[in-house]
């Protein structure tokens, strides 16, 4: 046995935590530039409590509130070249996984010349970043324990990932208090999101023991807990487990990466702009059917994490059950999508296909089934 494990995001988890807010900020920096989405933010009234805990905290403040979901590299070079003008020494985050991502990029773009997509296309991105606090406000992409981060390029619709360890979050805030502000259709996307961060760690073929441990321990949480803030988004009892397997879940797809779903979802919502969590829904069933044979002990665990019922099977029956389980939760929590009812267009199936092949190759790399371009298009067709 032979593995890395790093992780240096400082997690603050807890209700009431968003109040600490300003002195984590504080202890980094006199300036901050705060990375909102558009709306939310003021909707909740979260703005102004930051505001003035970072006012009690004696930081001073520059808005950015120009983050649109599937974040564009445009807009992580503006916010970036605001940083620089208003000499912020330091970036906050709060809001969901595309406000996080783009705070990733600012920070790091605020420390770097030339654009964000100059360091897209690298291997190993090379630089440093300003130091970067996250809140998180939804509990789908568990980017704030991770150094990972997408952004999409308007101009070409793809949607690579940006991989580099000056993406970490110095700290990191989870307040499940912070989710009750959600409507369920919100809750059940990116609660989804959260669950294929988890499965697609664990049967992939860069599984390591860390992952195994944190996937089968969130996996379990989100099958009995999603569905109950689904039903009620008030319930925090259920959002202390939600939050935390979320961020268990950004956790390990930063030791081990996503499969084969989220690289062919990247393309769709690249293109059509679409919900991720929704995307990967219109897949999931039929992608997990695609893999499974290929890592029976793998999916066994996923079924076994799900559901008790699992545990009078056999290890292949157990395997297969796992998609049967997947199923039933999406049905569960709403999301029963076909990639039609999404608004993708067939005609527009060779591009996706191509572009998952050029862009998601680490993704393609990680599940336990290797695709072709040719079996990219035919699960497309197929999921419509």
């Amino acid at each position: 046995m032979k593995f890395t494990y790093v992780q240096p995001v400082r997690l603050c988890f807890g209700r009431g935590e968003a109040q600490r807010v300003g002195q984590e900020v504080a202890a980094l920096g006199k300036r901050v530039l705060l990375v909102t989405g558009k709306t939310s933010c003021r909707k909740t009234g979260l703005l102004d409590r930051l505001t003035g805990w970072l006012a009690q905290s004696g930081v001073g403040w520059t808005l950015f509130d120009r983050i649109e979901s599937n974040p564009l590299t445009t807009t992580v070079d503006e916010g970036a070249r605001l940083a620089r003008v208003q000499q912020c020494d330091v970036v906050l985050g709060v809001g969901g996984g595309s406000v996080m991502d783009a705070a990733k990029g600012i920070a790091f773009m605020a420390c770097n010349g030339g654009s964000i997509l100059d360091y897209l296309a690298q291997p190993e991105p090379q630089g440093g970043a300003l130091p970067l606090v996250l809140m998180t406000t939804t509990a789908g992409t568990g980017s704030e324990g991770n150094c990972v981060a997408v952004f999409t390029n308007p101009d070409t619709h793809d949607k690579p990932v940006f991989f580099t360890p000056a993406l970490f979050a110095r700290t990191s805030i989870i307040d499940p208090e912070l989710m009750v502000t959600q409507s369920p259709a919100m809750v059940a996307s990116t609660g989804f999101d959260a669950l294929s961060h988890n499965i697609e760690a664990r049967v992939g073929n860069f599984c390591q023991p860390m992952t195994e441990i944190m996937t089968e321990r969130a996996i379990g949480l989100l099958a009995t807990f999603l569905p109950r803030v689904c039903r009620d988004v008030t319930d925090l009892d259920a959002w202390d487990r939600v939050c935390w397997a979320n961020t268990l879940g950004g956790m390990s797809i930063g030791l081990s990466a996503c499969g084969l779903p989220h690289a062919m979802e990247h393309p769709l919502s690249g293109l059509y702009n679409i919900t991720h969590g929704e995307g990967l829904a219109a897949l999931y069933p039929e992608l997990m059917r695609f893999s499974w044979r290929d890592n029976i002990p793998g999916f066994a665990a996923v079924a076994r994490a799900m559901s008790s019922e699992a545990s009078g099977l056999g290890e292949t029956e157990q395997a297969c059950h796992s998609i049967d389980l997947v199923r039933r939760l999406l049905h569960n929590i709403g999301l029963t999508f076909t990639l039609r009812d999404l608004g993708v267009k067939e005609q527009d199936i060779p591009w996706m296909a191509d572009n998952c092949v050029q862009t998601m190759g680490v993704s393609l790399a990680q599940n336990p089934r290797a695709a072709t371009r040719d079996d990219i298009d035919m699960l497309y067709r197929t999921c419509l």
